[in-house]
Formats: structure tokens, sequence, C-alpha cells
């Protein structure tokens, strides 16, 4: 399952909620009308003027500029070991895994899971064998010139 930072937006003038949420690269993933009907007034801000924010930046910018008109709670990613493990979903090797798992900077925590779904598609097209998820994070595979590929 890929880690994705939630952002809910309840309008405080209408019954409006929205659900955006951004990669952990900073780009939109998914954007949600969760109650509410969008009015013209709101597509023209959105859509016309551009303030659509399809980039995470923008809406911590609305965090700061609209608050009168908003309220914005943030969920998090699960950053942790077991969601890398599901994540990565080759299932060999746990305890050595964990390990280098564990002494990685929080930086790379985060190449770890940016890179995992694009190292997957690389596997599969280039017909290589899938390394132990120890030897991604030992060999710093997140690295590596094959997500420019």
């Amino acid at each position: 399952m890929e880690q994705l930072v939630t952002y809910t937006i309840k309008s405080k003038n209408s019954n409006n909620i929205w659900e955006f949420k951004y990669h952990l690269n900073g780009v939109l993933y998914s954007f949600k009308a969760l109650d509410g009907v969008l009015s013209t007034k709101q597509i023209d801000w959105l859509f016309v003027k551009a303030n659509f924010p399809y980039k995470e930046d923008q809406i911590k910018h609305w965090q700061k500029k609209l608050k009168a008109n908003f309220e914005i709670t943030v969920g998090e990613p699960d950053l942790s070991f077991e969601a890398l493990w599901k994540l990565y979903d080759h299932k060999i090797k746990r305890v050595e895994s964990e390990k280098a798992f564990n002494k990685l900077k929080p930086a790379d925590v985060l190449r770890c899971f940016q890179t995992a779904k694009h190292y997957e598609k690389y596997v599969n097209k280039s017909k290589v064998n899938k390394a132990h998820l120890s030897t991604f994070i030992n060999q710093r595979y997140f690295e590596d010139e094959w997500q420019k590929v």
C-alpha cells in the first residue's frame, strides 16, 4: 500500500469537506469531495483562478492563509518498518531488513518509500530478480539510476 499524506479540508462557511492525498514527493495523488457539492464560485476559485493545490506546498500555504475559511487536518503517512515491509512485498530476510531499516536516516526512509513501487515496475519490466529488502536498503537501491529509466 502506497504511503500518502492526507489533508481533510472542512469549510467553515458551508457543509463541504474535501480530501486531498499527496505522494511523499508532494505531488497530488487524489482529490475527493467527501461532503457537499462544489458551488460555481468554488469551482471558479479552485480551477479557473488556479488555486487547486496539485502540490502539497500549495495546501500548506492554505493552512497559513485560509484558516478563517477552512479547518485543515493532516494525516501523516506511516513510515514504519512494518509499512515498508508490506509495501515492498518480498517477504524474505525480515530480521536483516529491519536491522538495515533501523540504521537509515529519516530522509533515506522517505526515499525507500518513494522508490519502492518504481523499483517494482523496473523489476517487472527488466525481468531481473527482485532484491531482498535488506539488499535494497544496504546497497542503497533507492538512489540508483533505474529510477530515471
